[in-house]
């Protein structure tokens, strides 16, 4: 009975690791994306918390505040811009550009982000 129960188990083996093999020859020579590999390796795990949220200070503010008014609104417009500046209301980054007095005319990308998460709850340009 022993033999036959171990037996048994070696063949399930085979079998197990012969579709391990088969299924492994089809995706042969095409390696794991790493992001899809980092991204099975996140499942279950736990995100960190910061005590003072994502975006606790100004310098962090300004940079969320300047990189997403660059994909909007373009680098030649943000950089005539700077410096960007921020300031905290409640729980709201309020980010915004610099307008030049030389010539200027309109405005300056204003841009509202969450201090706990780092959303951007706001994005307009001022003219």
């Amino acid at each position: 009975m022993r033999v036959r129960t171990i037996s048994t188990a070696l063949w399930l083996l085979a079998f197990v690791l012969s579709l391990c093999q088969a299924q492994s020859s089809q995706t042969l020579g095409k390696p794991m994306d790493e992001w899809k590999a980092l991204e099975i390796s996140l499942k279950g795990a736990e995100s960190i918390h910061p005590n003072k949220g994502f975006v606790p200070d100004e310098f962090t503010a300004v940079k969320i505040g300047e990189a997403v008014a660059v994909a909007q609104y373009g680098e030649k417009t943000i950089s005539e811009e700077r410096p960007f500046r921020a300031r905290l209301y409640g729980d709201t980054w309020i980010v915004k550009g610099t307008l030049h007095p030389q010539g200027a005319l309109g405005g300056t990308a204003v841009v509202k982000v969450s201090k706990a998460d780092g959303r951007i709850q706001f994005m307009t340009h001022q003219e």
